[in-house]
């Protein structure tokens, strides 16, 4: 792995509110190893240390929780990457835990966890307003300007604007619970029959702040850089170390969750009406590949059967015949949008190819690069359908850096989208 990089600081700083330490209290000397973590599925970035406190310089200064982090990673004059920095001011990542205590001679080891402060604000954040227009505009408010909410200061400039409108009153609930059940209800980003039938949202922060992207805008990008895997062992920035493929399919979550066949009942008590919107995974038209079957007979039968209630009070009116954006959507559209986004979510995490390359921090989760391998076969859905080629274009779902021994990784989980053909 690589030696380009260099650990220059590992430090917590004073809490904001009541805090024991008075000054920088530096750890580097302790340090055993540093994980940080970004996910396109969470909401939080974070991170873990490891140090050995000796003497329990650390516990006897009473530090229990709220201290800042500050990390500085290096990188060598050769280096053809930035140095990776965590700030207090930029990244507002705060101790959260101290777990995995383990004590000896005048020594203990503990591991350090830290995560976003917004993360902590967002569980006394109780949104009861009631919001109606285009479901982008509500995310932002809800990080931004509701008074009840967590108000925060990182940047959320890289959003996909949802084509559809949709009304609801937060409930008492919190910021980040509501926008991740805003997630599946949003229709694809854009306005041109290309993006209208797409559906899926993702809300998630990396190392630059806040995003709210749609499936589909994040696999369409050209990819960042492209990592290669030799046949021939060998040393590089952009050289894979290690890879293997995990799969992560659990038939009977899914029949439980849906995912092949399932049927919603909606009532709309106003208009004495009652719908019903039916799934079924192989009536599924932009798959890429055949869908996933059930092993026994029973994909025909519904696995889950849901009850949907209209609370009039709430819902801003629309018109049956009306397709204007100002209008919120029919129930049963949602209820397609929702289905559908399910079904996408659970489809992506049942595979996925984890590789080990040197630290890179320019990379993020949400990001898309290129895998070359060895053209052999492989039996995976991965690959093209008839060559079962891997090599090719991957989304970042998520991201480890990890320094232990002396060494700088980076350890990404890669997906392809099975929704969306390359060539769409």
């Amino acid at each position: 792995m690589s030696k380009n990089f260099s650990l220059n600081q590992c430090a917590l700083l004073p809490a904001e509110v009541n805090p024991v330490l008075e000054a920088e209290f530096p750890m580097l000397a302790g340090v055993q190893s540093i994980d940080y973590y970004e996910s396109i599925l969470s909401p939080s970035i974070s991170v873990q240390v490891k140090i050995l406190d000796v003497d329990g310089n650390l516990s006897s200064r009473g530090v229990y929780g709220g201290e800042k982090l500050a990390i500085k990673m290096v990188a060598g004059k050769d280096s053809e990457f930035e140095d990776f920095v965590i700030t207090p001011e930029d990244h507002e990542l705060i101790l959260n835990s101290i777990k995995d205590i383990t004590s000896g001679v005048k020594q203990q080891t503990v591991t350090l966890q830290f995560v976003s402060k917004d993360l902590i604000r967002n569980e006394a954040s109780k949104i009861n307003k009631r919001y109606v227009g285009n479901i982008t505009d509500s995310v932002k408010d809800i990080l931004t300007k509701d008074p009840k909410g967590i108000k925060t200061t990182k940047s959320i400039d890289d959003v996909d604007r949802a084509s559809n409108n949709y009304a609801f009153v937060g409930n008492q609930h919190n910021a980040f619970d509501i926008i991740q059940r805003l997630q599946p209800k949003a229709g694809g980003a854009g306005y041109d029959d290309k993006t209208k039938s797409d559906y899926g949202f993702l809300f998630f922060e990396t190392f630059d702040g806040y995003h709210f992207r749609s499936l589909r805008s994040l696999f369409e990008p050209e990819p960042e850089t492209e990592y290669v895997k030799s046949e021939i062992s060998g040393t590089g920035n952009f050289v894979i170390d290690n890879y293997n493929f995990s799969s992560g399919n659990d038939v009977v979550l899914n029949l439980k969750s849906g995912l092949y066949n399932n049927e919603t009942t909606f009532v709309e008590l106003d208009k004495t009406k009652i719908t019903k919107v039916k799934f079924n995974m192989d009536e599924t038209e932009d798959l890429t590949l055949k869908p996933p079957k059930v092993p026994v007979n029973i994909e025909n039968k519904p696995s889950r059967i849901m009850l949907r209630v209209a609370d009039t009070g709430v819902h801003q009116h629309y018109e049956e015949n009306s397709s204007k954006l100002e209008d919120v959507q029919p129930f049963t559209d949602l209820a397609v949008y929702q289905n559908k986004s399910y079904a996408r979510f659970a489809l992506l995490n049942t595979q996925s190819l984890n590789i080990t390359v040197t630290l890179n921090p320019e990379l993020r989760a949400g990001q898309t690069i290129s895998v070359k391998f060895p053209v052999f076969e492989y039996k995976t859905d991965f690959g093209d359908e008839n060559s079962k080629d891997i090599s090719g274009k991957y989304l970042i779902s998520h991201l480890r850096h990890e320094f232990q021994g002396g060494k700088f990784r980076t350890h990404l989980r890669l997906i392809r989208d099975l929704f969306t053909p390359e060539n769409a």
